[in-house]
């Protein structure tokens, strides 16, 4: 048994809570694959990527019950189906990112079988400078009052997209796109107003500038939330959707786990939930408590309570670790 003591900010007092035993996870293969990472040959995420792709590929092309040919045909398929999955909205990469990756196109089942990263290489290095891009975009974009007295188009259904010809484009897409969002709370919120104004007479009407403030405000807090989780993605996580995209072509079935979703998945599988007893999420940088599960050693301990925000955990007698902002 092992002890944490938690931080959190209601109050600044510790309290311990005493975990169970950490449990090894075991590799399974039923109608699902699911490998961690912890069992790469050392930390280097090129060896552990190439230590997950050999037992992959033996464990698909010996065992799986509906074999697939690795070749043009497959790595056609796993090119489509990764940039799907990377940016199906084609808010991130430009025409001349998917011209560069498109070398690799009819040759990614020799990278599979030969144990190179020359694809995912170069996918990853500009998927990531895409999103630091992007998140300037948007800040940018929702930085000042939009004016809405000109009519304007916008493509909003991504399956009817092309990419952006280049970052000009790619920008120009995101200032559009966010007007658009901004104009639909703004009017959803005017609507909101007129209808509350009709039915009481004490409410006092705010003016087009402060709704519309409000409403950027909204959207940016959104937006804020969503590149506080993708830009702390890691090579892991990315590399998963490389890997699923592979497995994609197999059946609907068979997918890999990095170690996180592994865990999640054995929770929900089991109904087991091994740790604290606390469902947590990220908001505002700050790791904050959802939601306590009863007779869990949260539940029991009693101090940690829904909307507690975690500032510090230490393990057992060890210093307090900052988690503000962790991942």
């Amino acid at each position: 048994m092992k002890k944490i003591t938690f931080v959190h900010l209601k109050n600044n007092k510790k309290f311990r809570i005493m975990n169970s035993k950490k449990f090894l996870s075991i590799v399974t293969l039923s109608v699902f694959l699911a490998f961690s990472g912890c069992y790469a040959q050392d930390n280097s995420d090129i060896k552990r990527d190439l230590y997950i792709q050999q037992i992959l590929k033996k464990i698909v092309t010996r065992m799986h019950i509906q074999p697939v040919e690795i070749n043009d045909t497959f790595s056609v398929k796993t090119f489509d189906a990764y940039l799907q999955t990377l940016d199906y909205n084609k808010r991130f990469f430009t025409q001349e990112d998917i011209d560069s990756l498109a070398f690799y196109k009819d040759k990614i089942d020799d990278q599979f079988n030969d144990g190179r990263f020359d694809f995912y290489a170069l996918s990853y290095d500009l998927f990531t400078h895409r999103i630091k891009e992007a998140e300037d975009y948007y800040k940018e974009a929702l930085d000042k009052s939009y004016k809405f007295d000109k009519e304007e188009y916008i493509q909003i259904n991504s399956d009817s997209l092309q990419w952006a010809k280049d970052t000009k484009e790619l920008k120009k897409r995101w200032f559009q796109m966010l007007k658009y969002e901004v104009l639909a709370r703004t009017y959803s919120d005017m609507e909101n107003q007129r209808k509350a104004m009709e039915k009481s007479d004490t409410i006092k009407e705010k003016s087009f500038s402060d709704i519309e403030a409000k409403a950027r405000e909204s959207v940016k807090k959104r937006y804020d939330n969503y590149f506080e989780v993708i830009t702390q993605w890691e090579s892991n996580d990315i590399f998963a959707f490389y890997i699923n995209a592979m497995l994609s072509d197999y059946d609907p079935h068979t997918e890999y786990f990095p170690p996180k979703d592994k865990e999640d998945f054995d929770i929900r599988f089991s109904g087991q939930l091994q740790g604290i007893g606390a469902t947590l999420s990220q908001r505002d940088g700050y790791i904050t408590v959802v939601d306590i599960v009863p007779g869990s050693p949260s539940w029991k301990q009693g101090d940690l309570e829904v909307n507690d925000k975690i500032l510090k955990v230490a393990q057992g007698d060890e210093e307090p670790v900052d988690v503000v902002d962790m991942r």
